[in-house]
């Protein structure tokens, strides 16, 4: 497992070591540049639980880009991402293509993450998992995805209380 550098989040408050019961947002991004944005897909808010958080659909056309669906299941220590059976192809190759977790948080709540080796069925470019401020992205960008496609992302998470 790769780590990759700390993320500064924003309000939590009980217990800390892991993602269960956070808060967290959820949406798509791609981008040639970051301040001139492809696509912005919606913000999904969620808890994280023993459920699967979201199952992503086609939210409408921006500049001919859209969802690609997908499952998205938080763990404590993990993010997994599969595909349905419906779906298979290449993700389109812009400097990023993929996904964006903000967790809500006012603390240091991720000591790093990385990619899967094992557990993943395709494997992401050194640089698909990295940090900035509260959010954690994953780019998906050039990569083949369908029904055995499995993306699992650790998480080393610090010690950072519940809001």
């Amino acid at each position: 497992m790769r780590l990759a550098a700390a993320v500064i989040c924003c309000g939590q408050m009980a217990a800390a070591g892991g993602l269960m019961d956070r808060t967290v947002t959820f949406g798509a991004l791609a981008y040639d540049q970051a301040d001139a944005p492809i696509f912005v897909g919606d913000r999904h808010p969620a808890v994280v639980s023993d459920r699967i958080e979201y199952g992503l659909r086609p939210e409408g056309a921006q500049n001919g880009w859209d969802i690609v669906p997908a499952i998205i299941d938080i763990r404590d220590q993990q993010i997994i991402v599969t595909y349905p059976d419906t779906v298979g192809g290449q993700f389109p190759a812009p400097a990023f293509n993929g996904y964006v977790l903000d967790f809500l948080t006012e603390c240091v709540l991720f000591n790093g993450a990385g990619q899967d080796q094992d557990n993943s069925t395709v494997t992401l470019a050194d640089d698909a998992i990295f940090v900035e401020g509260s959010r954690l992205y994953v780019n998906m960008a050039g990569l083949d995805f369908g029904p055995q496609t499995f993306v699992v992302v650790d998480v080393d998470v610090a010690d950072c209380p519940l809001s």
